[in-house]
């Protein structure tokens, strides 16, 4: 496992490691999943075991991994463990035979993608991927796609729209996030990040609003115990 240098902005963790056989408490069960889908699976899901660790998180097993209907990935405190403090926003990927993750602190969305440096896109996928002149670019640089292909990729993960998302709509030249792209080793990495524009609640979180609202309603209310 290695640390990768984060790009200057709010506090991140970035880890890689190869693709292995490992085991973590935050994985799952991949029905009908090849041995190599779930190898990359649970690399990356250990990943995000060590390093919630090394950012300093250490009761696991409150946490779980759920997903949203865009089927992102996000970390939640267990109902009824009654933890509320904030928790850093994931993102993962793989490729080849390396596995990313990348943890921000609160308050942001981030989302990473890596490629092998020598992944070539043919040329019948450029319009699936650009249009206009980015796309009259892309046939005259067709060298440039790898690095288009993982910049869009990382922005939709950090939007949690994943391919609810056209990439062809996406305007790297008119950005309303954060995005660096930069090689390690013979890996290529793009990483956006954005500020959160809506906090989520879970039912516990409704509950004690409820409970603060009647309190300073009727001073007389109390909580049965």
């Amino acid at each position: 496992m290695e640390i990768i240098a984060s790009p200057l902005g709010p506090r991140m963790l970035i880890l890689t490691t190869s693709i292995g056989k490992m085991e973590s408490i935050f994985q799952e069960k991949i029905p009908r999943a090849t041995g190599k889908r779930i190898r990359e699976h649970q690399t990356g899901r250990w990943l995000l075991q060590e390093g919630l660790k090394k950012w300093g998180i250490h009761n696991l097993s409150h946490l779980e991994v759920r997903r949203t209907k865009e089927r992102a990935p996000y970390l939640e405190w267990i109902e009824g463990t009654w933890q509320r403090h904030p928790l850093p926003d994931i993102s993962i990927s793989h490729c080849k035979n390396a596995a990313v993750v990348c943890l921000i602190e609160p308050g942001f969305h981030v989302g990473i993608d890596i490629e092998p440096f020598d992944r070539t896109i043919q040329s019948n996928a450029f319009d699936m991927m650009a249009k206009g002149k980015e796309l009259e670019m892309l046939y005259t640089y067709p060298e440039k796609a790898l690095e288009i292909w993982t910049k869009k990729e990382a922005i939709l993960k950090a939007k949690k729209l994943g391919m609810h998302m056209n990439p062809r709509e996406i305007d790297l030249n008119d950005l309303d996030l954060e995005l660096v792209t930069f090689t390690k080793d013979d890996i290529l990495v793009s990483i956006a990040w954005q500020p959160v524009t809506e906090v989520s609640k879970n039912s516990e979180d409704v509950l004690i609003e409820e409970i603060h609202s009647k309190m300073l309603e009727n001073p007389d209310f109390k909580v049965g115990c």
